[in-house]
């Protein structure tokens, strides 16, 4: 490789000296000029389903149909019935820079459709198999148009519906070396899903439907309530619990829905921004709607938005960006101000307080799994759910309710090899409901109870699986009916081996709902959607893990959950031996630890004596 590098250098070098040959400037030919302005349209299957169902939408189409197959590698189709094309322009529709929707400079300054390029239909037929079939409402016959890999195209006449049909074939047949960077067909048919739910957002008043493998994933009904196509795209439970939101400025208006603080996500996958019915990213707004939630949910968490922004288009910039996705507001400041102050008011609504939810409040005890004493005899067995424990009898004993330790004051356990992280540790007390001050040999511990449960519980399940073991399941009684988003569905579906291997038994009920029979043992009740969602949200890790780590997370002690003495120390002693004490599974420390010194130093006292007793 280093050799193939300096002989370009080399080369290049030479050409630039005075007397060598000079590289002669040229014009591309048709066919390399279109490879290039693909490469500027069509990044990827999800590329091309936005500009054409763009297209169908500035044809003031009223309802759009799309169909993918293979990833959208295979297959592509659009159906509208918007306006069509007449037939003596059916030809241009394919050439490089033609375009409905711009006659004049001036008309970029203020433009009110989704494309003016002319390019998308060109750079699709670039690099692909493309046939369209078109007829206007007022046209007797349609017309059918095929071209092939930016070759001639070649016109008939056929019968069709008024509308347009674009119909999208084996895409890169003729650049392999781009075909080769997609990602695998499940990714990308999860890209077109949440491309096709954006739009759908974007244009309450179009029905847009999504049909993947012959399956219909989404459908909105075209009526323009906004609220019915965000339950739609994001399922009915979202749906209900949204808080909707409205206000206007100077020159903008906005209206859209955001999350109540019980209802969040572990990434931004559902935070839409709409501006004049074109998906945008600004992280100025998105900033400014997160910073609203800091003190109403959890670190690393995120919440969902949908918001709509209707803009003086003067006032706005869409062409900063190739793809058009980013956008340049005149008077940010003013208009971030704005929206935060929106989303304050309506975070401080009847509505946001969480509700209460009929059931018995049981005590989560801070180091027993659920029914952990029968895990040993069931492991890799499906089980019934275990209804809420009694609280325990007042008069047996621990007047605190508390459950009794296993094992009491545990000496630290040695690692293999002889390895010890850390010393027998002593209970102090709680600071705060949410850390343990303990005392060492060396100093003194404070723990996060969160976040060292996590661990203890991370690393016992991982032992198992070590062991060859399967994850324990629980079923459910009565089954959970979840309704998720498409893209979310689409990705439960391409996953629901894994998922079964992982202790999910899931069942299709519906386009986008699904039975959930059982699940994985240790995750919390009530906390089975979420759980799902958020493995099926996160991509980065193996599944085993990414589940081990939801599960660990889900069901350990929370902060703020007061323990008593007996649970203080029997998480101690599980802490004790383990390999990776220092932090929780995603890395945030768990243990701190003050030395004798350093407590001297505060106080003004010579250097502690170094044998302190433990």
């Amino acid at each position: 490789m280093r050799e193939k590098v300096e002989a370009v250098r080399d080369s290049a070098t030479r050409e630039a000296v005075p007397g060598a040959s000079l590289t002669r400037i040229v014009v591309l030919d048709a066919a390399t000029a279109n490879q290039i302005a693909a490469g500027e349209v069509v990044e990827r299957p999800g590329s091309v389903v936005k500009e054409l169902v763009e297209n169908s939408l500035d044809a003031v189409a009223r309802h759009i149909a799309v169909e993918v197959k293979g990833g959208g590698l295979e297959l592509i189709r659009v159906r509208d019935d918007g306006q069509g094309i007449y037939p003596e322009d059916v030809p241009l529709a394919f050439a490089r820079h033609a375009t409905s929707k711009i006659r004049r400079v001036s008309d970029l300054l203020a433009l009110n459709t989704l494309g003016f390029r002319g390019e998308a239909l060109p750079s699709i037929a670039a690099v692909a198999r493309v046939e369209m079939d078109t007829r206007p409402a007022g046209e007797m016959a349609g017309t059918r148009v095929r071209i092939a890999g930016g070759g001639a195209p070649e016109v008939t006449t056929t019968g069709c519906p008024p509308g347009t049909t674009v119909t999208v074939c084996d895409l890169f047949y003729n650049t392999p070396a781009r075909r080769q960077y997609l990602k695998k067909p499940a990714t990308e048919t999860r890209a077109i899903v949440a491309v096709v739910a954006r739009l759908a957002l974007a244009h309450p008043q179009v029905a847009l439907s999504l049909q993947i493998e012959g399956r219909r994933v989404l459908a909105t009904p075209g009526n323009a309530d906004w609220q019915a196509v965000v339950t739609a795209v994001y399922g009915l439970e979202t749906g209900r619990e949204m808080l909707p939101l409205a206000g206007e400025g100077a020159g903008w208006s906005l209206q859209g829905f955001i999350s109540p603080p019980w209802l969040h996500r572990a990434n931004r996958s559902q935070q839409v921004l709409i501006v004049n019915g074109r998906y945008i990213l600004n992280h100025a707004l998105t900033w400014a709607v997160e910073n609203c939630y800091q003190a109403v949910i959890p670190a690393g968490r995120h919440p969902l938005f949908m918001l709509q922004l209707a803009i003086d288009p003067y006032l706005v910039d869409v062409n900063v960006h190739p793809a058009k996705m980013e956008v340049r507001f005149q008077q940010e400041s003013d208009l971030v101000k704005g929206v935060a102050g929106l989303v304050n008011r309506a975070l401080h609504t009847p509505k946001a307080v969480p509700p209460v939810k009929a059931g018995i409040p049981v005590r989560q005890q801070g180091f027993n799994f659920p029914v952990k004493e029968k895990e040993a005899g069931f492991w890799g067995e499906y089980i019934l759910r275990e209804k809420p424990a009694a609280q325990p009898d007042q008069t047996s004993g621990q007047p605190d309710g508390s459950l009794q330790p296993e094992k009491e004051g545990r000496e630290a356990v040695p690692l293999p090899g002889g390895e010890q992280l850390l010393p027998p540790l002593r209970a102090i007390g709680q600071l705060f409901n949410t850390y343990i001050l303990a005392e060492g040999r060396d100093g003194l511990y404070i723990i996060d109870q969160h976040a060292a449960h996590e661990r203890c519980r991370f690393e016992s399940l991982q032992e198992k699986i070590n062991s060859g073991s399967r994850p324990p399941a629980q079923m459910l009684d009565p089954p959970v009916t979840l309704h998720l988003a498409p893209d979310l569905a689409v990705k439960l579906v391409d996953q629901i081996v894994t998922l079964r291997e992982l202790g999910f038994i899931v069942e299709s009920f519906g386009s986008s709902s699904f039975l959930l029979r059982s699940v994985p043992l240790g995750i919390p009740p009530g906390q089975e959607r979420n759980v799902l969602e958020d493995f099926l949200a996160v991509d980065s890790m193996p599944a085993p893990e990414r589940m081990l780590k939801l599960i660990a997370c889900h069901g350990a002690i929370k902060a703020g959950q007061p323990l008593d003495r007996l649970e203080i120390q029997s998480l101690l002693a599980e802490i004790q031996g383990l390999r990776r004490p220092f932090t929780c599974p995603h890395g945030r420390p768990a243990v701190v630890r003050l030395d004798p010194n350093t407590l001297a130093r505060y106080f003004h006292r010579p250097p502690a004596d170094k044998n302190l007793p433990g």
